[in-house]
């Protein structure tokens, strides 16, 4: 209808729960502060288990191993019917931003962004950071400038470009960072490069980058404001796995492990006018994503498949407080 709601689905890589200061954690995040304070604040989030697995889950509601991404460099299989191309067969534009992770990006390719239902899309295999080779639309471009301001920027673009159209918009924007080497930097902060260094972690890289994507969760949100449309965009925000050092964990281990460390993240979701803040206690996980933005566009589909995620509407309402256990 001409009332759907837009949305907004953004995956940061490596940010362990208890990274923001409004999770607990020691990086400067003002952006999620500000998200926390207005939105949803999920204290029990998890992901599948890391980088493509998550990736694979949110795209399609089900398990990575159902899907064959059980870890990276594993390409989500083609006829899995993902929230691109539902929400695309159900009258969205739909854009891809940043790291891909779990197909190609060869023009013509059934696993690509393209291929996987995205109308447009500047994306990466893989990781990348600054100066980066890319692929839009399936022609390669070598953009100049940090990796994490290119996705933005391409999203923003996306966003200003079909906000006024009739139709509504879904754009997924998956930063490459933070990423060993962790070169980028923030901006507009006096002698960002040593930003850190003070602390105590060899990881002061790591915690440059996470606030280098605070400022740029900051230019997205502020842009939906400036296009008048923040009331009608479900903004949401989540990791694609644990961090990377005991300071930042919010648990036992740190990514890639199946304990808390390594599973829970932060996660966020606003969407003015329909929900306030407050914080959400019932365990949810990424494959809950497909359903749930399905349910709160109001876009019915009957999928071909099992779905392990389910929808989650009813507990972000508060109407419910327990789940069916998660898993495969």
């Amino acid at each position: 209808s001409e009332d759907a709601p837009n949305v907004l689905v953004i995956v940061w890589d490596d940010v362990g729960f208890a990274s923001f200061e409004s999770f607990g954690g020691p990086i400067q995040t003002p952006t999620m502060k500000r998200l926390a304070d207005s939105g949803l604040r999920y204290t029990q989030f998890h992901t599948t288990s890391m980088c493509s697995p998550t990736r694979a889950a949110v795209m399609t509601g089900r398990h990575a191993f159902r899907v064959n991404v059980p870890n990276h460099g594993h390409y989500l299989r083609s006829h899995e019917v993902t929230i691109a191309e539902v929400l695309r067969d159900n009258g969205y534009v739909t854009g891809h931003f940043g790291k891909w992770h779990i197909g190609s990006v060869q023009p013509g390719s059934p696993t690509s962004p393209g291929g996987q239902g995205f109308d447009e899309w500047l994306s990466g295999l893989n990781f990348f950071d600054k100066d980066p080779y890319l692929s839009h639309n399936g022609s390669y471009v070598h953009r100049m400038g940090q990796g994490t301001t290119i996705a933005t920027d391409a999203t923003i673009e996306f966003l200003t470009k079909h906000h006024k159209g009739s139709n509504p918009m879904l754009a997924v924007t998956w930063f490459p960072a933070p990423h060993d080497p962790f070169s980028e930097l923030p901006e507009g902060i006096e002698d960002a490069a040593t930003l850190y260094d003070d602390q105590d972690t060899k990881k002061a890289g790591y915690f440059r980058e996470i606030t280098l994507l605070d400022q740029q969760v900051g230019k997205l949100r502020a842009t939906i404001r400036n296009l008048g449309i923040a009331e009608n965009t479900i903004f949401l925000y989540c990791s694609d796995n644990g961090g990377l050092v005991n300071a930042t964990a919010g648990g036992r281990a740190l990514k890639g492990s199946i304990y808390e460390g390594g599973l829970r993240v932060p996660a966020i979701l606003e969407w003015p006018g329909t929900f306030k803040s407050g914080n959400v206690a019932t365990p949810v996980y990424s494959s809950d994503l497909f359903p749930t933005m399905l349910a709160l566009a109001e876009v019915e589909f009957n999928p071909p498949h099992p779905l392990d995620g389910i929808d989650i509407s009813n507990i972000i309402f508060g109407n419910q407080s327990r789940r069916p256990p998660m898993g495969f």
